[in-house]
């Protein structure tokens, strides 16, 4: 039986050293996809918000890719200036 995508996510996050694993990886994903929304917003290349930020393009590829991990609040700063974004950061309480 094909399972959709959906389908699929929902059966192995059943599992909760995937869910763990899921979660753990959540902010990363979440902060990746917020800087390509905003790039493909503004109809840029990960090259050109690089040059504008003043960074190698395969740094905008790692970080969108999550294979740097979370990047310091100075590389953020640089992103979001290129963008014409602005970061917000916050803390919220965990689910019970």
């Amino acid at each position: 039986m094909a399972y959709t995508y959906r389908e699929h996510r929902k059966k192995l996050l059943k599992d909760k050293a995937v869910m763990e694993k899921h979660e753990k990886l959540l902010p990363e994903y979440e902060l990746a996809r917020s800087i390509i929304e905003q790039r493909i917003k503004k109809k840029m290349t990960q090259e050109e918000v690089a040059k504008k930020a003043g960074m190698p393009q395969s740094t905008i590829s790692r970080i969108e890719g999550l294979t740097l991990g979370l990047p310091n609040l100075s590389t953020l700063k640089k992103i979001a200036n290129a963008l014409d974004a602005q970061i917000v950061i916050k803390l919220t309480a965990k689910k019970a």
